[in-house]
């Protein structure tokens, strides 16, 4: 199983034979200005919300691969409108897929695309090969992210790190806290002038405080992921 981190919030999870893309804002993306962008082709994209810096590619590569778009009910329906493949949906249940599951779950932040609303923002958590992830999306911290945790026990957990518009150093070392993953990744951090931050100085304080990893990935990066897979 292999994740590559894509710039900004955006990732691949590539396993046997299954692409899953989350936020991939791939055109445009500062982290990926001057590089060749990676030729993907999804079997699934997860959205957390509707903003530019996330949608990014959805409908591009939804219809050229017909690679269904997991995302809350209005953002879902109006990807379907514009001739998307869409699974609309909501907080709650697990998703199933060929390559493993998604549930959607609670993100405090907005969700628009040029001024138009599209319903709530969210998180997701998803599982393959017996590893899950928990992608937090667009969010500040919230005491719920330990009841996500309870039911999901993310060994991984992709965290916005950068501030401004989401969780900063301090509020990101708490949501470690609460979710207790084996390994955090920070996302959404350096992008943008608002967004500049010190990753190094979130590692010393996670690896200070928590028994938590930080792997600190540059776009582009790829990781084997090897942890072992939790019982039922």
């Amino acid at each position: 199983m292999q994740v590559q981190f894509l710039g900004h919030s955006a990732l691949a999870l590539h396993h046997e034979g299954h692409t899953v893309l989350v936020d991939p804002f791939l055109s445009g993306n500062p982290a990926l200005q001057g590089r060749a962008i990676p030729a993907m082709k999804p079997t699934t994209i997860l959205l957390t919300h509707a903003h530019a810096d996330h949608l990014g590619d959805t409908e591009t590569l939804s219809k050229q691969h017909r690679a269904p778009v997991i995302a809350t009910y209005e953002l879902g329906v109006w990807l379907e409108k514009r001739g998307c493949v869409a699974i609309p949906a909501n907080m709650g249940g697990r998703i199933q897929q060929p390559w493993g599951w998604a549930r959607l779950v609670p993100a405090f932040h907005s969700s628009s695309f040029e001024g138009e609303y599209l319903g709530m923002p969210c998180g997701v958590v998803f599982e393959a090969g017996g590893v899950t992830f928990y992608h937090a999306g667009d969010t500040c911290v919230f005491s719920d992210m330990a009841l996500i945790a309870e039911l999901n026990r993310p060994q991984v957990a992709f965290l916005p790190i950068g501030g401004h518009f989401t969780m900063d150093l301090q509020e990101a070392l708490k949501a470690v806290e609460l979710i207790r993953p084996d390994v955090v990744v920070p996302i959404h951090y350096d992008t943008f002038p608002p967004i500049r931050t010190d990753a190094e100085e979130f590692r010393r304080q996670v690896e200070a405080h928590t028994f938590t990893r930080v792997r600190i990935m540059k776009a582009l990066d790829t990781w084997e992921v090897e942890l072992p897979a939790r019982q039922a």
